[in-house]
């Protein structure tokens, strides 16, 4: 009910009511074929912020006219082999919601649009493909008006940017960020924080095109948004790896070195007040002056490869506040430059799992075929706004683990919807003679609905009450309501998203468990790949490609059953893993020969382990002789005339000693 007494709230839904008023009013007077699509048009590409409505706009029109032309190409040559046809538009939505599934940013929007739109556009014309063009235009025309009246009036009528939101969202991330360095630096090892951030960060690149849209005085604060998002990336590890490092010298040595205590609780002080005393100069000085001599001793390697993490931290948060700061003022980063990093490989190492995206694609792909064929068997003359809304269904909800009980909600609402039409169609309608009446009864319903759509939790259902109800009332210049057509189409519709309901249950529905199981072994083969000197060997780009994958994997492992044993997988050590690795990989190169040789050995029994768990889909312990392969290699490498290639080859080695046995006594 509060939902309802929302301030901001009911403005959104007033100005969203209005431009589709509008939309529909110029649909109506410019003779339209159709002007309650751009009605409905209006519904689906508002949104509560500026930015993200533009975004939705341009890809929405570009998804239109690429559906456009693909029905243009495929109607005219198959409409008399029906099944043909269909099976074209089947392969049509399965290839479009396959790009789709591969942008996983507001790009993937117009492949979505492109595969669903050219079902809505071709198969009610396969009565008439002599009109096919008449008709691509006019759909065309619709949706375009809608969109450029949705967007016109986002920008021009009370514009809410996305500026506010993004510097809340931001706050939050930096605060969950130095709550989590600060619970480590006293000795805590809660995941909830980090699991959270890396949730999050995994949105960061929508958000930074939404910004890009909102105004083109805020192309500055995209930049520091995108440089925020890369070292809040590599904050995770290294703030992982400094627990570690923290919790084994407290366990097993006579506790922190002298210095060292004060200097954690300095730079946990520096987190809480970075105006105060002592500077980041400070902080890297004494960090410089406790370093050890890097040699084969377990204790000094262990102290230097924390040092060095503390040193990361430091550089990566002076340049998470600079960047803070700069989006907070709107501008471009002016310091932030303390921690280097490759910024273009970063950009492009998101996660793809082409093999999930094809199956769900091709899982639409067969509902919406195997409708067709129904229809077509039954010669059913009203069926296609079945196909129509079982491709709609298909695809909408794709990208989820499980998509049959957002489905099963869809279809539950296009139920509401179909009745609450009914008594408009067929009890108000016929009295309703000037568009004034007809604009006040309507907002009866839209008004309350558009309420709805403004909050993310009851727009999951507002949003298909209310585009459907719009198609069901089906507004034109003259009133030619028919119960019989009526019924049939809504029939048809639910039929149409039932089928697609029981499809999908046969052939796609997964858990949140499997998909987690899914992302780990994609997870372990990277690290197999990274330890055989495969894939990605970029230590930015593999950082953001693991940590990727974590905040994809933290929702899912939180809803897997207790006792599970993928929950017990850390992906964010494994990502320290792959950093260590790809440290080793480098240094061997510059070490003698037999040292060089143990290293390889190494790599090839890390790889083999990873291997052996993505075959058995689960965790497995290390094995024992790797551990003493590992222990004997710090000792050899040890020995090695001191040189910068040794000193990283002991900071990789010590790095997944304690990384895959943690709890080993060295």
């Amino acid at each position: 009910m509060h939902v309802l007494l929302d301030r901001q709230g009911w403005m959104f839904s007033i100005k969203t009511y209005l431009a589709s008023i509008t939309a529909l009013y110029i649909g109506l007077a410019g003779n339209l074929s159709r002007p309650y699509w751009a009605m409905a048009t209006v519904y689906i590409v508002s949104q509560p912020l500026l930015g993200p409505t533009r975004a939705k706009g341009v890809y929405r029109i570009l998804g239109t006219l690429l559906a456009g032309a693909a029905t243009l190409l495929m109607l005219p040559h198959l409409v008399e082999t029906p099944l043909l046809l269909s099976a074209a538009m089947s392969l049509w939505l399965a290839g479009c919601l396959f790009m789709a599934l591969l942008n996983r940013g507001p790009r993937g929007y117009a492949f979505l649009l492109a595969g669903y739109t050219t079902a809505f556009i071709g198969f009610p014309a396969v009565t008439s493909p002599e009109l096919i063009f008449d008709t691509v235009v006019a759909r065309s025309e619709e949706i375009i008006l809608g969109t450029v009246v949705a967007v016109l009036f986002a920008a021009l009528v009370f514009p809410a940017s996305v500026r506010p939101m993004l510097t809340g969202r931001i706050g939050n991330w930096m605060g969950d960020a130095a709550h989590w360095c600060r619970q480590i630096l006293e000795g805590g090892r809660a995941h909830a924080p980090r699991n959270r951030l890396a949730a999050d960060l995994v949105q960061f690149e929508a958000l930074i095109e939404f910004l890009r849209r909102d105004d083109p005085r805020h192309a500055g604060a995209a930049v520091s948004m995108q440089q925020l998002r890369e070292r809040m990336l590599l904050l995770l590890p290294v703030l992982s790896s400094i627990a570690d490092r923290l919790g084994a010298l407290r366990r097993h040595g006579d506790g922190l070195p002298d210095g060292l205590e004060s200097l954690v609780e300095d730079i946990r002080q520096w987190l809480e007040a970075p105006t105060e005393s002592p500077t980041h100069d400070q902080l890297r000085a004494r960090i410089s002056a406790l370093k050890p001599q890097v040699d084969g001793d377990l204790q000094h390697l262990q102290l230097a490869s924390l040092l060095l993490r503390l040193e990361e931290l430091v550089d990566l948060w002076a340049d998470c506040r600079a960047l803070h700061q700069a989006i907070e003022q709107g501008s471009a980063p002016q310091d932030a430059s303390h921690y280097r990093i490759n910024t273009g490989s970063v950009a492009e190492s998101r996660h793809v799992d082409y093999g999930m995206a094809l199956f769900s694609a091709l899982s639409a792909g067969i509902a919406l075929m195997s409708y067709c064929v129904l229809w077509i068997g039954l010669g059913w003359e009203g069926g296609g706004n079945g196909a129509m809304m079982a491709a709609v269904a298909a695809a909408f909800f794709a990208a989820q683990d499980d998509p049959a009980p957002s489905m099963m909600s869809f279809l539950v609402w296009a139920v509401v919807a179909s009745v609450v039409a009914g008594i408009y169609l067929f009890g108000i309608f016929p009295a309703v003679h000037d568009f004034g009446l007809l604009v006040l009864l309507l907002a009866v319903v839209f008004l309350p609905l558009g309420v709805l759509l403004h909050h993310p939790k009851t727009m999951l259902f507002a949003l298909p009450l209310t585009v459907n109800l719009v198609a069901l009332l089906s507004v034109q210049n003259t009133y030619s309501a028919n119960i019989q057509s009526f019924v049939n189409s809504a029939v048809a519709m639910f039929i149409g998203i039932g089928f697609a309901v029981v499809m999908t249950r046969l052939f796609r529905s997964v858990g949140a468990e499997w998909t987690a199981r899914r992302l780990v072994r994609q997870g372990w083969t990277t690290l197999a790949e990274a330890a055989e000197g495969r894939g990605q060997q970029d230590r930015e780009r593999f950082a953001a490609r693991m940590l990727d994958l974590l905040g994809l994997l933290a929702p899912r492992l939180a809803a897997t059953p207790e006792g599970s044993d993928i929950a017990s997988v850390d992906m964010l050590t494994e990502a320290r893993v792959g950093l260590n690795i790809l440290q080793l990989r480098r240094a061997r190169l510059e070490l003698p020969e037999r040292s060089r040789e143990a290293v390889e050995r190494i790599l090839a029994e890390i790889a083999a382990h990873y291997r052996r768990q993505a075959a058995a889909r689960r965790p497995l312990p290390g094995d024992e002789a790797l551990r003493g392969r590992l222990d004997a290699s710090l000792s050899r490498v040890g020995g090695v005339a001191a040189c910068k290639a040794r000193d990283e080859a002991l900071m990789g080695l010590v790095g997944l000693r304690f990384a895959l046995f943690p709890d080993a006594e060295g």
